[in-house]
């Protein structure tokens, strides 16, 4: 991938230098298999939720935006490096702006999936109230202009060398605000979320015996079902799996970021190899959770399969016939 954001008089040489390097045929084989899957994945979900108007809803559009930087991401990570590195004439500095712009992005949509998601867990009233379609398109545009204005702004003075501490406190910024800061913000909200659900999931298994001691004489047909699915607790194991595994792959990121910012430490150049796969890894994944374990997607994506097979079952049977 190419080289972080802290960018210096010695970028260029540095990209030259690692388009000369020649990636182990496992590497490659891995980053395009991960890039196909995430391109496939998020093409899939932004399509499906597009074209199917009972995913017309609030947090599928969260839910596009994030599919459309992972798209970015699985588009100009790897097959960016790829193309892009081994020819003298490619801007590898705007490469870099480009990829980081979509990893950016990637980022803050998660934050903002994951906000809307807690208001509407923690504050189920207030959200009705709160989430407009306004103030969504509001958090979708923010989550992308922002990582794109801050990811171009260095090219203003990235050539100049009177810069470079002007560029080196930038950098410490940016490493705060779009890497530091949402990881522990995430995992702070998602803890909130399991613990909210695990009181009200306690709350109502406590209505539910009561309803049962009060009603004794009630059949095991009519009682009270104290394990019906919650649209609560599904929202928030799909919140945790998504945060989970975006905080598995970005930690190398972060501990790469901290090593080649702060000069605190020598890294293997493996380590770079493991943050490129795992920042795709991420991209490819979160398509598979949304299918998996977000209710209404799973149930459309059953739909969709079951009349695949349907159509292949009466193509088979229309061949048989003719024959």
């Amino acid at each position: 991938m190419a080289e972080h954001l802290h960018f210096n008089e010695s970028s260029e040489e540095d990209f030259e230098m690692m388009g000369s390097m020649e990636e182990p045929p496992w590497v490659l084989a891995m980053g395009w298999l991960l890039s196909g899957l995430g391109i496939a994945g998020n093409c899939f979900i932004i399509l499906l939720i597009a074209s199917k108007k009972q995913l017309h809803r609030t947090t599928n559009w969260f839910l596009v935006s994030l599919s459309f930087a992972d798209l970015g991401v699985s588009l100009s990570v790897f097959p960016g490096d790829f193309f892009c590195l081994p020819v003298e004439e490619c801007q590898f500095v705007v490469l870099a702006s480009f990829q980081w712009a979509f990893l950016f992005a990637s980022v803050l949509n998660l934050c903002a999936l994951t906000m809307d998601r807690y208001i509407a867990i923690a504050k189920p009233f207030i959200y009705v109230l709160f989430m407009s379609t306004k103030r969504v398109l509001a958090f979708i545009c923010a989550a992308w202009i922002l990582p794109f204005t801050f990811s171009f702004v260095p090219h203003a003075f990235i050539y100049n060398e009177r810069h470079v501490d002007t560029m080196r406190r930038y950098t410490y910024f940016m490493l705060i605000v779009f890497e530091f800061i949402p990881p522990v913000s995430l995992v702070l909200v998602t803890a909130h979320m399991l613990y909210i659900a695990r009181k009200h999931a306690r709350e109502t298994a406590a209505v539910v015996e009561q309803l049962r001691y009060n009603q004794p004489a009630a059949s095991s047909g009519n009682a009270p079902q104290a394990r019906r699915p919650n649209r609560a607790r599904t929202s928030v194991i799909f919140i945790t799996s998504i945060v989970l595994f975006f905080v598995l792959c970005y930690s190398v990121n972060i501990a790469l970021s901290c090593c080649q910012i702060f000069y605190i430490c020598d890294y293997p150049f493996g380590l770079e190899t493991a943050q490129r796969l795992l920042l795709i890894a991420n991209s490819a994944f979160n398509p598979f959770a949304y299918g998996f374990l977000k209710q209404d997607i799973k149930r459309e994506v059953k739909q969709l399969l079951r009349v695949g097979v349907t159509e292949t079952q009466r193509s088979s049977f229309q061949m048989e016939q003719q024959r």
